[in-house]
């Protein structure tokens, strides 16, 4: 899992060299994207295992070399596609036909339809509005992940709240300190819980005080376990502001 962005890698699968393998290839050279081609399904998927791409272009405009559906169903099959953006090349559509639906396209785990235009220029601005949209996202998404699965395996107890108290998560620390499992708590306010008696009567008021400024907060406090036993903790809560509070 990487956690720092590294140049671009580009997949393209093509059966054939012509001009729009080649727009995309100078493309990713003006972009300064690290760039594979493979011809057949099987070394498409050797390919990608070995580098995990960020951007997958999939040739669709004819079914006579391989199956495009197929080849993307397989690549998102693995575990590394789950980040990856797949591109399909697809036709244009004649004036005599009715634009097809893109349905079938993201049932096979396409992410995005490209009509045929060999215009380097129009490669790269595809392929930069991905980089710029998609791969981004997947990127914090995969970042977030991360974070998430260190969480789960810290030994201190953590617990995240919404800015209006609500428990959005709870890691497996937190769940053998105070006795409950994470399906009690997720989604329940904190003013729900059984409180002990043993705080001061302002510790709550002066902690949503410090954290509606902005500002950490740190001490003892204690929490009432499910067995109804006071268990006394040095906590930190930490404020993030972000959308949504």
């Amino acid at each position: 899992m990487r956690l720092t962005q590294d140049p671009i890698q580009v997949l393209l699968i093509f059966a054939k060299e012509d001009s729009q393998s080649d727009g995309f290839w100078w493309a990713c050279d003006r972009a300064g994207y690290r760039c594979n081609i493979a011809r057949t399904p099987e070394s498409a998927l050797e390919c990608f295992l070995d580098k995990h791409h960020e951007i997958i272009v999939i040739d669709h405009r004819q079914t006579q070399n391989f199956d495009a559906e197929a080849v993307c169903r397989s690549i998102r099959a693995t575990n590394p596609s789950e980040h990856t953006v797949i591109l399909a090349v697809v036709s244009p559509v004649s004036d005599d036909h009715e634009e097809a639906s893109v349905l079938p396209l993201l049932h096979a785990g396409f992410n995005r339809r490209f009509m045929e235009n060999s215009s380097i220029i129009a490669c790269y601005n595809e392929l930069i509005q991905i980089e710029h949209g998609e791969v981004r996202s997947q990127f914090k998404l995969r970042a977030c992940n991360s974070v998430f699965t260190a969480l789960d395996h810290c030994h201190e107890a953590i617990e995240i709240t919404s800015d209006d108290h609500v428990i959005q998560y709870v890691n497996p620390a937190f769940e053998r300190m105070m006795g409950y499992h994470k399906g009690e708590l997720l989604g329940k306010e904190l003013a729900d819980l059984p409180k002990s008696d043993k705080n001061r009567a302002d510790l709550l008021d002066t902690i949503n005080t410090c954290i509606k400024k902005g500002k950490e907060w740190q001490g003892v406090y204690y929490a009432r376990r499910k067995s109804g036993d006071s268990i006394q903790q040095h906590v930190k809560i930490t404020p993030v502001i972000g959308q949504g509070g």
